[in-house]
């Protein structure tokens, strides 16, 4: 029956057209629950799990995809889980109803194996699509194309090193997650996977990541992808088992100037640098951010606080005169989630003021492939949101909900909602408030209802949902109604 299921899905996937307006939603995750040897520092994500491993706890975290252990975790059978590798169907396909009819159709596999201190994950889906969203692989593989349907192709892959208890390298291509928000304002997983070396250094209650990335910044005029790099490195720490700080240090800087081709600058590859004083002593403008996060766990670690502080240009005494300088660009973001019984809640609360993110140039601001790293909004909103689970016997039910006011660029004017356009066309020096410029509200309402083929580690859903805007652009209704079937081995992507 799950066979037959599984091939009217797919078949399912292959009619319809056109461009979608509101995206499918996602579980979320409490703190893992299971034992472990070492100070788990959980709002880095991908987590490094260890052994040993539990499968009969049900966790919900979908971003755990390191494994240091003997038997694969795909299986809760012991028989299979003794297999020295597993290669399983893989699926990212849908069926969907937006403002027009609009299908991808895609399939693949999954590998996964580990070998000693060795382990590796790699997840491959490709087929037709009717638009390039934001769930399309990193495109350094591909040209820039202008068309009405595209060849949908995404690879991740991480191959990973634990040679001992304090240090874990990583590399591949895939997604990096901070926080433990529904959103991230530092970086999330909303774009698409990017190519990557990691470090992480665990000791004491201390851990030390060290993380390059290698964007693409898109060149409409030359229809190529110019490449960016990012340089980032935190330090996370523990305060008991409740607790958690962690401050984070990352510069942005783009392959080549006006005068020369500069590749990945080798100042920046110094891990026991401050980028900020290294940005001067180069001459350069690169885009240096600072953040800081924090998180507690209470109530025998079933709900949790937690906010967000990215930091990515201001002066304390603007501030303080409450003057609005175009300048003092940062975000905020406070959350609280936990659950009830078998029940999920999270509420969430984000805020972004004008120009933080941007730059002089794309090349140097906090995005990739034309989208911002951290919020899909950019720069410029404020946001609320809610989400709840439910689980049943045979499927769970999850409920989105969320409002925002976001300000909007014109042609030739930026008002700090576009991360894309140089700052240096700010209209004002200051007075600059969330939502100037073209303002913008959005309310919106969605559900989804699936189940887990788990053998086969493929979730089906239907998903049904409504957003309206209105303010000073066009009002409009937006719904949404998305049949789909997808794999749920590697990190999803949330819901815009």
């Amino acid at each position: 029956m799950r066979i037959q299921i599984l091939i009217a899905t797919v078949f399912i996937c292959f009619l319809g057209h056109s461009q979608g307006k509101i995206d499918r939603i996602r579980n979320f995750s409490l703190k893992p629950d299971f034992p472990y040897k070492r100070n788990l520092h959980h709002s880095i994500q991908p987590l490094i799990r260890a052994n040993p491993l539990n499968l009969e706890t049900n966790t919900s975290d979908t971003f755990i995809i390191e494994i240091k252990q003997n038997n694969t975790p795909l299986f809760s059978n012991p028989k299979e889980a003794k297999r020295p590798f597993v290669i399983l169907p893989a699926s990212d396909s849908y069926f969907q109803y937006d403002t027009a009819i609009n299908y991808r159709a895609a399939v693949g596999f999954n590998f996964e194996k580990t070998w000693g201190k060795w382990y590796n994950r790699t997840l491959l889906t490709s087929g037709w699509s009717l638009r390039e969203d934001y769930t399309q692989t990193h495109v350094a593989f591909s040209p820039m194309q202008n068309r009405d349907a595209y060849w949908f192709t995404d690879i991740r892959t991480r191959l990973g090193y634990t040679p001992n208890d304090m240090l874990h390298i990583s590399a591949g291509i895939d997604n990096q997650f901070f926080g433990e928000g529904y959103r991230s304002l530092i970086q999330g997983d909303q774009v698409a996977p990017n190519p990557f070396v990691q470090f992480r250094v665990n000791f004491w209650n201390l851990e030390y990541g060290l993380l390059y990335q290698f964007l693409h910044d898109n060149n409409y005029a030359n229809k190529t992808r110019d490449w960016k790099y990012n340089t980032t490195h935190y330090l996370s720490m523990n305060i008991g088992s409740n607790f958690n700080i962690m401050l984070l240090e990352s510069v942005i800087f783009q392959s080549k100037d006006s005068t020369y081709k500069r590749g990945y600058e080798v100042e920046y590859l110094n891990p026991f640098v401050f980028f900020r004083p290294q940005e001067y002593s180069l001459g350069s403008t690169d885009n240096v951010l600072l953040a800081l996060q924090s998180s507690y766990y209470f109530g025998s670690k079933k709900h949790c606080v937690y906010f967000q502080l990215p930091l990515d240009e201001f002066v304390l005494k603007e501030i303080t005169k409450r003057s609005k300088w175009w300048a003092n660009k940062y975000g905020l973001q406070l959350g609280v989630k936990g659950q009830f019984k078998k029940w999920s809640y999270q509420f969430e609360g984000n805020l972004v003021r004008p120009y933080t993110f941007s730059h002089i140039s794309s090349g140097q601001n906090n995005g990739s492939l034309g989208l911002p790293l951290g919020h899909y909004l950019g720069s410029n909103f404020a946001e609320l949101l809610a989400t709840a689970q439910i689980p049943f016997k045979n499927f769970q039910l999850t409920l989105f909900s969320s409002f925002y006011l976001k300000g909007y660029d014109d042609s030739s004017i930026s008002y700090g909602g576009d991360i894309y356009k140089s700052y240096t066309s700010h209209p004002k020096e200051y007075g600059n408030t969330i939502g100037q410029g073209i303002t913008q509200r959005a309310l919106s309402f969605q559900a989804n209802a699936s189940t887990t083929l788990s053998k086969l580690q493929l979730e089906l859903y239907l998903q049904a949902g409504m957003q309206y805007s209105w303010g000073e652009m066009e009002s409009r209704t937006s719904p949404l109604i998305c049949l789909g079937m997808r794999s749920n081995l590697f990190n999803e992507r949330k819901i815009r």
